[in-house]
This record gives structure tokens, sequence and C-alpha cells, in this order.
């Protein structure tokens, strides 16, 4: 009788493994290379700089991004550090977001992009005349500013309940 229960146990426990190990293969053969893709960075762009005057020494001076997600998973940007020059001269700086540290930071000021997908992120900022930006206020209210971004775009990307931090570096001109 003890042989019968034996046997019978390691019928049982052959069984086990035998499903495990095929559902593994199955689960496996799903999923091909799941964590070798490589996600490709946010993309930046410069949707819109409009300026209202506000007097006759001072602009508001109002940038638009595209932030455009060109993965599947979902992204998050966190900050987006720029700085506006105008005919070499330095106009106006600026944050949009805030930098994400450890669990417990506020996510007031991040921005979900999820695959495919785009946000469009404004903000106002002063710009004030002086005697040296003379030239080039006169160019901006006129209409033939060019405009030179540069910064840094900091975010998440998310893949596979994994996520890692970028910082990247952009230059972008208008128009």
């Amino acid at each position: 009788m003890k042989k019968i229960y034996a046997v019978g146990a390691g019928i049982a426990a052959l069984a086990v493994i035998i499903f495990i190990i095929t559902s593994v293969r199955i689960h496996t053969n799903l999923n091909p290379a799941s964590t070798n893709i490589t996600a490709m960075p946010l993309m930046l762009a410069i949707k819109n700089i409009a300026h209202s005057q506000l007097s006759n020494k001072s602009l508001a001076i109002q940038v638009s991004f595209n932030a455009t997600n060109p993965n599947k998973g979902t992204a998050i940007l966190e900050a987006i550090e720029y700085n506006i020059m105008v005919d070499g001269h330095h106009i106006s700086s600026g944050t949009i977001g805030n930098r994400l540290e450890g669990f417990l930071a506020s996510s007031a000021g991040i921005y979900p992009i999820v695959g495919d997908g785009s946000v469009i992120l404004k903000d106002n900022q002063l710009f004030q005349k002086s005697n040296s930006t003379v030239n080039t206020w006169n160019n901006i209210v006129g209409g033939r500013a060019k405009y030179i971004v540069v910064g840094t775009m900091s975010f998440r990307q998310i893949s596979d309940l994994q996520t890692s931090s970028t910082d990247k570096d952009f230059r972008l001109t208008y128009p």
C-alpha cells in the first residue's frame, strides 16, 4: 500500500514539474526579448513664442513647448529648464515642472505622456528693455526676432516596471 502511495506522489510531482516547465516556455515565447527593447528619448519642439507689451520697458514672453513620447510605454516629463536668447542677448530664463527627488516628492509638477502621445507646456517670462537691448526689443516688438532656446529636459521612461531617469540637452530655434 505504501508503494502505491509513493508511486502516486512521484507521478503527481512529475506532472507539476512538467506543467511548470511548459508554462514558463509558453510565457517566454509570448514575450521574446521584452527586456532588450531600448526606449527612444522624448522629443521636444517649440510650438509658439508670443509676446505682449506690458509697458514701454517690459514685455511678457510666452513660450509653448510640445513634448512627444515616441515609445509605446508611458514617460514622465519632470522638468524643462530653458534660456531664451534673441540677437545674442539673453532675454529670459524659466523652468516648467519639478525634478522628482525620491518616493515622497509631490507629483504636482510632473507631466505623464502616454505612448505615441504628446503634451503642450506653456510658461510666461518677463523681458525688461535696457540700453543694451534696444535693437533686440525692436526686433521682438516688430515680429522680426529669431529666438534660440537652449536648456535641459529631465524625464523618466517606464518599461517592464523599471524606470530610467534621463537629462537631455536641447537647442531649438523659432521660427
